[in-house]
């Protein structure tokens, strides 16, 4: 039986979405989803089992964003979502004016002329090293649904972050400090760093009417054949694994499946796919028809409506600040939790 897109729409007031990064991330709230207990983050300790391994995605947001003034008048920015080689990239074009194959955008430190037109991107190319433009006049992009001010862009990037060319912050890492982390070592919790690159694919919406229907973003991962192996010797030991948010969870599952550990991945995990390593999970709340809710209705079961009411009765703050993590009860093999 397919499931219904609908099914994953629910009425998020715009007050429920967290405009301000936590300058504290430690004072931030966390809901168990087991018993929709709400504790600070700092208490996460007590809702991890002894000795587990928890899986970070430290992939680096990127300053993908180059804002400049037309030469016509106007601003324009491009957002490179992928770099194809040091002077080509694919990239999303924010202007008022028509957007052709061979129309050039002239500037005055560099030059940029659109390649290819296709449905979702612009094939472009500049006449500077790409790499140098993010790096010297590139912006931090901020979700859709966050005011985009120049203050909250330090806050955007996970403490740990490290390489990688992410477009989105892997939002539930957020949370954690690097003092964070290691108290958990000190605690005899190993840690695993693994790589997936966040596209904006992350943030589209279903559209269709059954969400198996939907096409899902394609993401690029790596993880090192050393901590593979950790994270398989784990399971094989049934001990605890937990995977910081979903980005996590998808890239270790996409190795499993395809015996790879790197490439691009394009798994949908949809309400009934077998989860094959993880036996907790840490994410934030998603927006309404967000494919990742797929995900929370695979752990946590039907009922995952209901934990999210609670939370906006609650007042928690969604999409980008509040978490959870619970025990799963229509599939007792994996945990939940929300942070907030």
């Amino acid at each position: 039986m397919q499931n219904e897109t609908e099914f994953y729409n629910y009425y998020l007031p715009e007050s429920s979405i967290n405009q301000e990064p936590y300058s504290v991330p430690e004072k931030s709230k966390l809901l168990i989803a087991s018993d929709k207990t709400i504790v600070p983050f700092s208490k996460i300790e007590n809702f991890i089992p002894p000795n587990s391994l928890l899986i970070f995605n430290k992939s680096k947001v990127q300053k993908v964003r180059i804002i400049d003034e037309k030469s016509t008048g106007g601003k324009i920015e491009f957002f490179v979502l992928e770099i194809l080689s040091k002077y080509t990239a694919k990239c999303l074009i924010k202007s008022t004016d028509k957007k052709t194959t061979g129309k050039k955008y002239f500037f005055s430190s560099f030059n940029v002329e659109i390649i290819s037109v296709y449905p979702d991107f612009f094939e472009v190319k500049f006449s500077e090293n790409i790499l140098n433009l993010i790096e010297n006049i590139g912006k931090v992009p901020l979700p859709p649904y966050i005011k985009d001010e120049s203050r909250k862009y330090k806050y955007y990037n996970n403490q740990f972050s490290n390489n990688g060319f992410s477009v989105a912050s892997p939002t539930a890492g957020l949370h954690f400090t690097n003092t964070t982390i290691e108290k958990l070592k000190k605690s005899g919790h190993e840690i695993v760093f693994i790589n997936l690159d966040v596209n904006l694919g992350t943030f589209k919406p279903i559209t269709t009417k059954y969400i198996e229907d939907h096409k899902i973003h394609s993401e690029k991962y790596n993880i090192s054949e050393k901590d593979f192996l950790k994270i398989l010797n784990y399971k094989k030991l049934n001990k605890n694994i937990l995977c910081i948010g979903t980005t996590s969870l998808r890239a270790i599952e996409a190795a499993f499946i395809n015996n790879q550990l790197e490439g691009e991945t394009d798994l949908f995990i949809l309400p009934n796919t077998k989860l094959n390593l993880a036996n907790q999970l840490i994410t934030n709340f998603h927006a309404p028809k967000s494919s990742l809710l797929s995900i929370v209705h695979n752990i946590y079961g039907n009922k995952w409506r209901e934990l999210y009411e609670f939370a906006l009765n609650k007042k928690m703050k969604f999409l980008r600040s509040e978490e959870h993590t619970s025990e799963l009860q229509s599939r007792p093999h994996i945990s939940y939790a929300v942070f907030c």
